[in-house]
């Protein structure tokens, strides 16, 4: 039996969309009856609760990368450090944001240092009001933003510092670009580094400082460290949800350092100044894995112990649940549909079946051409 085919035919990709709709929409229906009945009443415990629940969504996509895929993941990181600090604390992670899928591969590494159902960000204000994905990033108190400073401060100062007062330790993701790499962007984000004296970067965008400065002096008691990752792929397979999907394993590198809150400056200007030259490093250390293949040959980077990632199983136990869950009362329907000759019934469900997966393929295609054309403009107008 040849696997790949099965998992790169349209029917396994619409069945695992179903299951994944249904799934969801339960967990945001248990998610909003909580919110209602604990939330006024007892936070932590809401946010107890909902630790795993917001998981049975995420771990749907980390099962595409670590066994549908089977993609192997490599750290590189002080092991030490990796013991003892890492899902642990409090900490902000500062990505770059380079690739389709990188998102995905950070949520692959929080769940294996055990803290995905914490593991929160800052995402544009119209993403809340996407179904199932949205709406479970509300209920997990993402930070939602308008980009526009004078709006977003209350949201940067006031409820970053709510998060922080979690009894359990959460991970803030910061993609300080901003947006996805382009050449497009590339270029806008260059013209406007070198009309203010900034350093040019060959495989980021400068990142937008303010909201992290603004925000750093309200959590710094609450916020041991701050950790740089940088995420990079190997070979000549494009990293995308499409790949995923069709099961082409991908092989994935990634730098990850902790940097304790007393290494960061307390001004403002400071703090810019240290975000600025921490994505100066990180652009010598993606230069010189794409050069290279490695991440310190010519970076100038201290080497640091590279392991090959454990996968957990808890997104397999996950996928399978739901699974059966799912589909083994919907193949129960079909047969009896085709058994007592109920074929109008059966068309219909066909029909709702090619809808989904028309949808799919339209979501997936747009997120391919976000990557290379969207908001090319936007940063534009900023530079402005």
């Amino acid at each position: 039996m040849d696997l790949s085919k099965i998992k790169s035919s349209p029917i396994t990709h619409t069945l695992f969309v179903l299951k994944f709709i249904v799934s969801g929409l339960i967990a945001n229906t248990l998610e909003g009856l909580l919110c209602l009945l604990l939330w006024p009443f007892n936070k932590e415990l809401f946010r107890h609760i909902h630790f795993f629940l917001s998981q049975i969504i995420s771990l749907d996509f980390v099962f595409l990368l670590e066994w549908w895929s089977c993609t192997d993941i490599y750290f590189y990181v002080d092991k030490k450090d990796y013991d003892k600090y890492y899902g642990k604390e409090n900490g902000i992670i500062v990505l770059n944001h380079f690739y389709e899928i990188d998102w995905l591969t950070m949520w692959c590494i929080s769940d294996r240092v055990g803290i995905m159902g914490n593991c929160k960000a800052f995402a544009k204000k119209s993403l809340m009001y996407i179904p199932i994905i949205g709406w479970s990033w509300w209920f997990s108190e993402y930070l939602f933003l308008s980009r526009d400073l004078v709006k977003d401060k209350q949201t940067i100062e006031v409820n970053l510092k709510k998060l922080f007062e979690y009894q359990n330790p959460i991970w803030l993701l910061l993609y300080a670009e901003g947006t996805r790499f382009t050449p497009e962007k590339h270029e806008a984000s260059m013209k406007f580094a070198r009309s203010k004296g900034f350093p040019e970067l060959k495989h980021h965008l400068l990142p937008r400082t303010k909201g992290f400065s603004l925000g750093l002096p309200n959590i710094r008691h609450n916020l041991p460290a701050v950790y740089n990752f940088q995420v990079a792929y190997k070979g000549d397979l494009k990293p995308s949800m499409f790949n995923l999907l069709n099961s082409q394993k991908l092989e994935v590198h990634v730098y990850m350092e902790r940097i304790s809150i007393e290494q960061i400056p307390k001004e403002v200007k400071d703090c810019d100044n240290w975000m600025n030259n921490l994505f100066v490093k990180k652009d010598k250390l993606m230069d010189s894995f794409i050069k290279t293949g490695d991440w310190f040959k010519e970076s100038g980077v201290e080497p640091l112990e590279k392991f090959k990632s454990k996968r957990k199983y808890s997104s397999l136990v996950n996928f399978i649940f739901w699974a059966v869950v799912v589909l083994v009362p919907l193949a129960k329907l079909l047969c009896n549909f085709m058994i007592f000759g109920k074929f109008i019934f059966l068309g219909v469900l066909l029909f709702i079946f090619c809808g989904l997966y028309m949808i799919f393929k339209w979501w997936i295609s747009v997120s391919e051409i976000k990557a290379s054309s969207s908001e090319d403009g936007k940063l534009k107008n900023k530079s402005k």
